[in-house]
């Protein structure tokens, strides 16, 4: 294991924040605004599959809409967390645990901040659901290197 910076390494390390700095700005919306953002992805969504819940299965779709938006966005953060470990220090085992480890305390720190956004709440459950996210995008990324010969690692590099 090496370390390196070069423009691919800030390139990625910029997007990575970029990205941070992203699902720090939605987390910041009081909860009203929220609420508007996640019904206007359900709409698109059912008007995309030509689908009309009824009243309690809007709500039920919408905590579903909400929960997965919190999957996404804290697994893409995860691979590219990946994506700058690898590009900083090449291939190494431990990269996919500390890319977990990198946005799982992220995460965690965005449950804390809703502790001060009016109308959220910082919540331990929140925490759990946006890890199983990372845990998810991550063993999709290490499966889809492994599918197409791309992940360098050997059975010699300390596993």
């Amino acid at each position: 294991m090496h370390f390196s910076f070069s423009r691919r390494t800030a390139a990625w390390l910029c997007l990575t924040g970029l990205w941070m700095v992203v699902i720090f700005l939605f987390s910041a919306q009081n909860a009203d605004d929220s609420s508007d953002t996640s019904g206007r992805v359900l709409s698109f969504l059912c008007g995309l599959f030509g689908y009309v819940p009824t009243e309690d299965l809007k709500e039920t779709l919408s905590f579903l809409v909400r929960k997965a938006a919190h999957m996404t966005e804290f697994g893409i953060l995860g691979v590219l967390w990946l994506r700058t470990l690898r590009e900083s220090f090449g291939d190494f085992y431990w990269r996919y645990p500390a890319a977990f480890i990198l946005a799982s305390v992220y995460a965690a720190t965005d449950e804390y901040h809703q502790l001060f956004v009016e109308g959220r709440a910082g919540q331990v459950t929140d925490w759990l659901i946006d890890s199983a996210g990372i845990w998810l995008w991550l063993t999709a990324a290490w499966i889809l290197m492994k599918i197409t010969h791309r992940d360098n690692i050997s059975e010699d590099n300390g596993l």
